[in-house]
């Protein structure tokens, strides 16, 4: 092999790992997405009480800040996912596109 061809190859190996390494990092930066209960039970389309025995049960994770409890987005999807809990997947994508939608317009 040439030195010029190697030099091509290292070249592309390098964008290739590049890329690879944007596509990692990427989802990363997103913030995460909170939910309080109120959202969240809307969201599932169950009462608060019912989210509290979830919370109870371990069934749902969360998080307590300032005595008020939080979800993450993203923990609620992989509960969708392993179909401990329901939801329509229209109805989460139309909650998160509102919520950037809201949350873009009032950082603005």
């Amino acid at each position: 092999m040439d030195h010029q061809a190697y030099q091509d190859l290292v070249e592309k190996i390098n964008r290739i790992s590049d890329y690879v390494f944007k596509k990692e990092v990427a989802p990363l930066l997103e913030p995460e997405i909170w939910l309080t209960s109120e959202e969240l039970a809307d969201l599932l389309k169950i009462s608060t009480r019912t989210l509290q025995r979830m919370r109870k049960e371990r069934v749902i994770p969360f998080c307590m800040i300032r005595s008020k409890c939080l979800y993450r987005l993203s923990d609620v999807e992989k509960c969708i996912a392993q179909r401990i809990v329901t939801c329509n997947p229209k109805t989460l994508d139309e909650f998160r596109k509102g919520y950037w939608t809201t949350h873009e317009t009032l950082s603005l």
